[in-house]
């Protein structure tokens, strides 16, 4: 019996070892197909960042490529720390949450018990959470009111912060843009209330707030709300800054630089691919909130009229290729262009953080096929970037011809769609060359004559030169597409007004 008992284990443990061995031999070809990817991305200017993956629990692969600064230049690593944007967004809605489940407040209970002074009735945490509150862009409301005469002189110095926000709402009362439920649309207004409430519900800083219940507890050592310093923070050595590639296609230019990065809620939050893979883990535990909590965040959104939206509390909501569930959120601002993207019924997770004004969905949706052991595509190039490169060295009017050439003759080269050429005619905007991007936004309505983002665009463009007139045309074509384009409302109501407009 002993011999056999010897026999049964060492046959045991050599079919142990070869499993492990095979499942090693596995783990590291599917480690090497993400950084081959990558780094063809990288080589083909589509990645600056760090990435982190996960497959069933286990860590499959961690790396970093491209610059963590310009100026001094330097290197990222695995442990840079990057700013998280719109990522921040589903760490408020855990605060509130955590709020919720001390008593502290309530998801219907209505904002102005924490922010009296706003001048809108009837709309509830909950609104906000969901992005259904119906309140202005405080972004444009700040472009347009809060000291415009300095902040072109010395942006680092003028950094608004969300007292800044609310004092302007309160000053200049504008308008409710919908019902509260009645639309669903994208708010940073909502979340930056948010973060105010979280902070004058527990009375304590929002920082502190995030820290203490959030961030110590998961060991997010390198993640806090940062208050934001220009240039080199000896406080915060990892940090990396954003920046992008000029339409020259050599030279770099900052852009970390921007008034309202104080503002705190729907952005502000620092951390790396580590410390969200912490974040991560602790959501599968009752280490923060219940479960039972956590569900409702993860439940999608009803409007008023019945519709349903993919959103819950900070995370977009869809399914897996496997048709399993997903939660996830993207974050995008000064150059900083981030993801999350969480299989929570297959413990699958990927992390992107960028931070030269990249486009993660060129490489979110080969790194999910290479997840799930699909064949994938390498991604095309932007027409918008090669095109840009023409208007630099060549003019606008051979750019043009040339994308008409390129789409008629290779159709399948280049990434042609809608986004591309709006992304190139609002920088376009932002480095004032206005002639340049009308020409741009009205070959993207030639091309795309059925969006309403197109118009609303152009007439954005045509805003720029002072054409009210026909900018005023275009955004109410654009609300006859789509009635859920706020933002277009909001610019007729205040050109026929008679007020000024900023298209930022």
């Amino acid at each position: 019996m002993k011999d056999s008992f010897h026999t049964l284990k060492t046959g045991l443990l050599l079919t142990i070892i070869l499993f492990s061995c095979a499942t090693h031999q596995t783990s590291e070809v599917s480690s090497n197909r993400y950084k081959e990817f990558l780094s063809k991305a990288y080589e083909r200017g589509q990645f600056n960042g760090a990435a982190l993956i996960l497959k069933k629990g286990e860590i499959v692969y961690e790396g970093a490529f491209g610059l963590g600064n310009i100026d001094p230049i330097d290197s990222l690593t695995v442990n840079s720390i990057f700013r998280l944007a719109s990522l921040s967004k589903q760490f408020t809605a855990m605060s509130i949450m955590i709020l919720k489940e001390s008593g502290k407040l309530s998801y219907d209970q209505d904002i102005r018990d924490f922010i009296p002074e706003l001048p809108y009735e009837g709309v509830t945490i909950r609104n906000l959470l969901n992005h259904v509150g119906g309140l202005p862009d405080y972004i444009r409301m700040m472009n347009k009111n809060w000291k415009p005469e300095l902040k072109a002189k010395d942006p680092e110095r003028l950094i608004a912060g969300n007292e800044d926000i609310i004092d302007l709402f309160v000053s200049t009362k504008p308008k409710i843009i919908f019902k509260p439920g009645q639309f669903w649309e994208y708010s940073n207004t909502g979340y930056v209330l948010l973060g105010t409430i979280v902070s004058r519900a527990s009375g304590m800083p929002f920082a502190q707030f995030l820290k203490e219940n959030i961030f110590d507890p998961t060991n997010m050592m390198n993640t806090s709300l940062y208050k934001y310093i220009a240039g080199i923070d000896s406080t915060m050595p990892l940090r990396v800054y954003g920046h992008r590639l000029n339409m020259n296609g050599i030279d770099r230019t900052s852009t970390d630089i921007h008034y309202l990065n104080g503002a705190a809620g729907d952005g502000g939050i620092y951390s790396t691919v580590g410390d969200l893979l912490k974040w991560d883990r602790i959501l599968y535990t009752d280490g923060l909130v219940s479960q039972e909590t956590l569900e409702e965040a993860f439940t999608q959104v009803i409007l008023n009229k019945g519709d349903t939206i993919d959103y819950g509390f900070g995370w977009g909501i869809g399914e897996s290729p496997t048709g399993k569930k997903v939660v996830a959120h993207s974050g995008n601002w000064a150059g900083f262009v981030n993801f999350i993207y969480r299989e929570i019924e297959e413990d699958n997770c990927i992390i992107i953080l960028t931070n030269n004004s990249g486009s993660w969905n060129y490489i979110l949706d080969p790194l999910i096929r290479i997840l799930h052991e699909e064949p994938y595509s390498t991604p095309k190039s932007a027409i918008g970037e090669v095109i840009g490169k023409i208007i630099v060295n060549e003019g606008i009017t051979k750019a043009i011809a040339q994308y008409k050439k390129l789409k008629s003759e290779t159709p399948g080269k280049y990434d042609f769609a809608e986004k591309h050429l709006s992304e190139l005619g609002y920088h376009l905007l932002q480095l004032e060359r206005t002639e340049n991007a009308i020409r741009i936004f009205k070959l993207n309505l030639e091309e795309f004559p059925e969006s309403a983002e197109a118009y609303n665009s152009y007439g954005d463009a045509l805003i720029s030169s002072g054409d009210t007139v026909n900018a005023l045309i275009n955004f109410k074509t654009a609300l006859e597409i789509d009635s859920t384009l706020t933002r277009s409302r909001e610019k007729i109501e205040e050109i026929e007004g008679g007020s000024d407009l900023n298209t930022n």
